[in-house]
C-alpha cells in the first residue's frame, strides 16, 4: 500500500503538542512510522542507532519541511502511547496532491536505508531529500509545459528507466537526454502546430552525433494529467530507487518556488501520446553552422516540422541505449 493512503486513514490527534503524533508502524520499513500532526501534516518517523551524529548536524527548516534529529516524541498507536526519539520530518501542507508527492519521495528514500540504519546513514540517505525540497523555493529553470512534453516521451517510452538514466540533471542543459552520440530534444507544441523554437547547437551537432527531436501537442484541460500524474504512472514501472529520487530532483529544480501553482495544470494526456512524432535533425530546416560568424553565440530560430517526413522508430538504428528505450 502506498504512505498516502496509509497515512489518510489516521486520525489527526487532538492537541496542539506539535511533538505529540498518531502514528502507524510500517511493515515494509520496521525502523519507520508514518504519522499525522495536530495540524494534519504528514509526518515520517525514523528510529536509528545512536552514533552522536545528530549532535554535529543541524536541524533544518525549509518552506514545506521541517527535519529534526534525534527529537523525543509521544507517540500513538493503536491507542496506546510511548516516548522515544526519532529523526522527524514533517511535511508542512494539507493539499493532497503535495502530501502524495512528498511520501513518494519518503517512500523512495526509506526504500534506501537498511533494516537497521544508524543516524549518520539517515542524514545522508535525506541529504537529497532536503535538497529537492530546498529547490522548490528558487526560480523556475523551465515551463511546466515543457517539463510535462519530458515526462510524457518518459512515460510512453518501452523502458522509462534507460531515458530517466540519461535524462537531464540541470533543466539547463542543451538537450533533454543525452547519450554522448545519441541525442533526444523534446519540443511541445500549444497550437496544435508543430513549428518550434531551436537553438543552433541542437540542429547542428558534431558530426559523430545524432539528435531526435521529439514533437509533442499539450492542451490544457481541466479533465486532464497533471506532472504528478505523470510521476506516478512513472514511478509504479521503475525499480531503481536512484532513478525515482532523480525524477523529483528534476522535477523540483526544473518548477522551483512555482511548484505548488503549475502541479495544478493539466493537459490532454490522450491528445498527447496520439501526437507524439519523431524527427532526425538532418532533415529539419535550420541555420546551418556554417552560416554563424565566429563570433556570433546563443542563436535561436524558429523551425515549421509540418511537411517534414515523421521518423519510424521502430527502424531507428539503435547501436546505442538511449533510442532502444523509445
Amino acid at each position: 500500500m502506498s504512505l498516502i493512503n496509509v497515512f489518510l486513514e489516521i486520525e489527526i490527534p487532538q492537541t496542539e503538542n506539535s511533538k505529540l503524533f498518531n502514528a502507524t508502524a510500517l511493515s515494509d520499513f520496521p525502523f519507520a512510522k508514518i504519522g499525522v500532526n495536530f495540524l494534519g501534516f504528514p509526518v515520517i518517523l525514523i528510529s536509528s542507532k545512536f552514533d552522536q551524529t545528530h549532535l554535529s548536524q543541524k536541524n533544518i527548516k525549509l518552506k514545506y519541511i521541517e527535519l529534526t534529529h534525534n527529537l523525543e516524541c509521544k507517540v500513538s498507536e493503536n491507542g496506546k502511547s510511548k516516548i522515544n526519539n526519532y529523526s522527524v520530518i514533517v511535511f508542512k501542507s494539507n493539499e493532497e496532491t503535495l502530501q502524495n508527492y512528498f511520501l513518494g519521495i519518503a517512500q523512495s528514500l526509506l526504500n534506501s536505508l537498511s533494516k537497521n540504519p544508524t543516524q549518520k546513514e539517515v542524514f545522508e540517505t535525506f541529504k537529497n531529500f532536503v535538497e529537492i525540497f530546498r529547490s522548490l523555493t528558487e526560480t523556475p529553470t523551465k515551463t511546466i509545459q515543457g517539463l510535462w512534453a519530458e515526462l510524457i516521451l518518459i512515460e510512453q517510452s518501452k523502458d522509462p528507466e534507460t531515458l530517466i538514466n540519461y535524462w537531464h540533471s540541470i533543466p539547463e542543459e542543451k538537450f533533454d537526454f543525452n547519450a554522448d552520440s545519441e541525442k533526444l530534444e523534446v519540443k511541445s507544441s500549444s497550437t496544435l502546430e508543430r513549428t518550434h523554437i531551436f537553438s543552433a547547437e541542437q540542429l547542428n551537432p558534431t558530426n559523430d552525433s545524432q539528435v531526435i527531436i521529439v514533437s509533442v501537442f499539450t492542451k490544457q484541460i481541466s479533465t486532464g494529467l497533471n506532472v504528478l500524474d505523470l510521476l506516478e504512472k512513472i514511478a509504479n514501472r521503475i525499480t531503481e530507487n536512484e532513478l525515482k529520487e532523480k525524477i523529483y530532483i528534476v522535477v523540483s529544480k526544473t518548477l522551483g518556488n512555482t511548484f505548488e501553482q503549475t502541479t495544478k495544470i493539466r493537459y490532454d494526456f490522450e491528445l498527447a501520446k496520439n501526437s507524439l512524432r519523431f524527427y532526425r535533425h538532418q532533415d529539419i530546416s535550420k541555420v546551418e553552422r556554417i552560416n554563424i560568424p565566429q563570433r556570433v553565440s546563443d542563436v535561436k530560430f524558429k523551425s515549421d516540422l509540418t511537411n517534414v517526413k515523421p521518423l519510424d522508430i521502430t527502424k531507428l538504428s539503435k547501436d546505442g541505449q538511449l533510442y532502444k528505450g523509445l
